[in-house]
């Protein structure tokens, strides 16, 4: 359900059980996640720090994100989100996924005792975390990601720490959902751009028509299997148009040009990750 399609009499009765102390905190979280040109990396980074600075138990937090349907770590604050991150993707599965795929907020109170994660709990434990509160940030229905914070003493958060966590995620999940259109406009523009330099090198080159100079392109990303934008990169870094050759194994020895953290088939690479 949209959130023009709810009836308004809910958000006035959420708005009643909410404290000063709630509503102020509210107003701290909606001034502190405003970025500049909503860049999607600082916007991961405001709504992590903002968390840590906001809930007084949490000592350090994390997101991870949904990227091309896989889960992955973007922003921490501390060295425990961090390894704690790449151990549940190495297990696939923790809290923090849990949260994310099951779309529920999950709370641990002691990874001493708690048996439901045995081999991630220990690692936290070992690192000093000893309870958890995952949120997970969603907009119409659509799963962005999840937000952890992490405390170094047992039952460290309560329910008031939950409502307000709640309220962050929705704020962070409205702003991670900008700072994504942002980035997906701003990589077309991007995109569109290598590719008119590219026509307009093969324009030049072979005295054509755009049109045509489009279908070289259009031939030899189907020639080399890959996208048309990496073709077109290439030509203009290079000046060089490729071909079916230069995509055998043989004689192809050096990958393309690609644009850096992302490789040519498209899927963020480990420099993005």
């Amino acid at each position: 359900m949209n959130v023009s399609e709810r009836d308004p009499s809910e958000f006035q009765d959420h708005l009643d059980d909410c404290s000063d102390q709630t509503i102020r905190s509210l107003d701290i979280m909606a001034r502190a996640l405003r970025v500049k040109d909503a860049e999607l990396q600082p916007t991961l980074d405001v709504i992590v720090s903002t968390a840590v600075n906001t809930l007084s138990p949490a000592r350090h937090a994390g997101l991870i994100i949904v990227a091309h349907g896989d889960l992955v770590p973007r922003a921490t604050t501390g060295a425990p989100p961090q390894r704690l991150d790449r151990l549940q993707q190495k297990l696939g599965a923790g809290p923090c996924v849990d949260a994310a795929q099951q779309q529920t907020v999950i709370r641990i109170e002691d990874t001493c005792s708690d048996r439901r994660w045995p081999d991630f709990c220990a690692e936290a434990a070992d690192l000093r975390v000893r309870s958890m509160l995952c949120v997970p940030l969603r907009v119409d229905e659509r799963c962005l990601g999840t937000l952890s914070l992490y405390a170094e003493d047992p039952s460290a958060f309560d329910d008031h720490h939950e409502q307000i966590t709640t309220l962050l995620a929705t704020l962070a999940a409205l702003a991670l959902a900008d700072a994504q259109r942002a980035d997906q406009l701003h990589t077309a523009l991007r995109n569109r751009d290598v590719i008119g330099q590219a026509k307009g090198i093969l324009m030049e080159r072979h005295r054509i028509t755009a049109e045509v100079a489009f279908s070289y392109l259009s031939q030899a990303s189907q020639a080399v299997n890959l996208k048309l934008t990496a073709v077109a990169l290439h030509l203009v870094e290079t000046g060089e148009l490729l071909s079916a050759d230069q995509a055998s194994p043989a004689q192809h020895t050096q990958p393309p040009v690609t644009p850096v953290g992302r490789a040519v088939d498209g899927r963020a690479s480990p420099a993005t990750r």
